[in-house]
């Protein structure tokens, strides 16, 4: 059974070109059964290259992310008790992730991993270096956590392609378990007889991964027990269809991706079909901001609406990312204006917020960015409002009421609807459907001139602030 599994592994590195003899592979192991059958494979796949006369340089690098101390101490003794029984080099790092997490305004999540894929890329240069091959970096990710990311993306609001989930090849770094259930790996483990360590966090239903795959999954499974496979099939169709389009961009020559600037051409942009036109989109963000998580349909959908725009409109983005319309061009960039770490108030102009059905409004919004500091006086204008400019999720948009808006109204994140809030204002219904609010999707940040949601309000934590200016016409 063992060798069946191991020949499964090494077919499906070989169909995805991962490995060839003489190159060299990091490889990350947490100790975890997923990395540690990882690992056991690849040990034979460089006994099958030696026997041929050939050779795979293996190296193992283990991150202790000092989160549950003598838990991830433990995990620590492990992998290298492994490596040195199986004679392989290995590389323990050690970081404060909870600490580098709040330098870099990340979850703990996003900065360990931000951490340790930094680590495998610069082993990888270095091992390269030395063998003067090719090396690859291999991670463990499975089938089954193929089919959560696919949820959890869905969940989010991922746009088409979100659906594919996690690639087999990209760049640097390999999947070779990603089309094997963790019940085939267990399995295969148990009959080595060999242990594995288990991360208590992964029974912590506090994350939301971890509550679909202790919760979500279950159920699917109880209803199908090809669930998994199913939902795996949705994301291959999902990659082969995002491979087509993203060929369809390139024929059509609207994008030109740059260092730290995305230019997307609104005639040729116009001709792909909507599909690709948000892939477009969200490959011109990418180039900028480096990565596609947290970008959602509300990004996209606020680019896209630029272009219906005369030149010169806005619209500020997430990761101080900022989409203009400038005649034929949608330029996007990193607003430069907020980028500086200067303590003091910049001088920043003034530009006019994006607005939904503006030619509605009997007046408009203008923004303006400044860095925060204890003097700087807290705007109680009724017209003018002052907001925790990290604090928005995706794009503020000036436009009327809609049915599912909601305002936070106490510091816990009590919420109300704001219907319920029209009615507690007393504002009469004949009013309220042409009311200007300001919105970040479908949370209120300000009720415009009578009430600030307290999710955006300044505090002592604040960096920047965003002056909001409500302006009659």
């Amino acid at each position: 059974m063992k060798d069946i599994f191991i020949d499964s592994i090494i077919k499906y590195i070989n169909n995805n070109e991962m490995i060839s003899s003489g190159e060299g592979v990091i490889v990350g192991v947490s100790g975890g059964a997923d990395s540690v059958a990882l690992l056991r494979v690849l040990l034979q796949l460089k006994k099958s290259f030696e026997e041929k006369g050939e050779g795979l340089s293996l190296k193992v690098i283990h991150v202790n992310h000092m989160i549950r101390g003598d838990e991830a101490d433990r995990d620590e003794r492990f992998v290298i008790e492994l490596c040195a029984s199986a004679d392989i080099p290995y590389k323990v790092y050690h970081e404060d992730i909870p600490l580098l997490a709040k330098k870099l305004h990340m979850t703990e999540e996003e900065a360990g991993r931000h951490f340790r894929y930094k680590v495998f890329e610069n082993e990888a240069e270095t091992l390269e270096k030395e063998i003067q091959k090719r090396v690859r970096i291999a991670v463990a990710h499975n089938k089954d956590d193929l089919a959560e990311t696919v949820l959890y993306n869905m969940i989010r609001g991922s746009s088409l392609f979100g659906l594919s989930g996690i690639r087999p090849v990209r760049g640097r770094i390999i999947r070779p378990l990603l089309m094997t259930r963790r019940s085939e790996i267990e399995g295969f483990l148990k009959e080595l007889e060999q242990s594995f360590i288990t991360d208590s966090t992964n029974m912590l239903t506090e994350y939301s991964r971890n509550k679909i795959r202790l919760s979500v999954m279950p159920e699917l499974n109880g209803i199908n027990d090809r669930a998994v496979d199913h939902i795996v099939d949705v994301a291959l169709d999902s990659l082969r269809l995002r491979d087509d389009i993203s060929a369809e961009i390139t024929d059509a020559g609207c994008i030109l991706c740059e260092e730290g600037k995305s230019v997307i051409y609104i005639s040729e942009f116009k001709g792909l079909g909507q599909i690709a036109q948000g892939e477009c989109i969200l490959k011109a963000l990418e180039n900028v901001c480096g990565r596609r998580k947290d970008i959602s349909r509300e990004h996209i959908e606020a680019v896209r609406r630029l272009i219906d725009l005369e030149t010169g409109k806005s619209v500020d983005l997430i990761y101080r990312m900022r989409a203009r319309r400038s005649y034929n061009e949608i330029i996007i960039c990193k607003d430069e204006k907020t980028s500086g770490k200067s303590s003091y108030i910049e001088e920043a102009s003034i530009e006019e917020a994006f607005m939904d059905g503006m030619d509605t409004f009997p007046g408009v919004l203008e923004t303006e960015v400044l860095d925060y500091d204890e003097g700087l006086e807290i705007s109680k204008k009724e017209y003018t409002k002052m907001i925790d400019y990290d604090k928005i999720k995706t794009a503020l948009v000036l436009r009327t009421p809609k049915q599912d808006d909601y305002i936070v109204i106490n510091g816990d994140g009590g919420r109300k609807k704001l219907s319920r809030f029209f009615s507690h204002s007393k504002i009469e219904q004949s009013e309220r459907t042409g009311f200007p609010v300001v919105a970040d999707g479908d949370e209120i940040v300000w009720v415009v001139g009578l009430r600030l949601s307290e999710a955006y309000k300044v505090t002592p934590d604040t960096k920047r602030v965003m002056v909001l200016r409500y302006i009659k016409r």
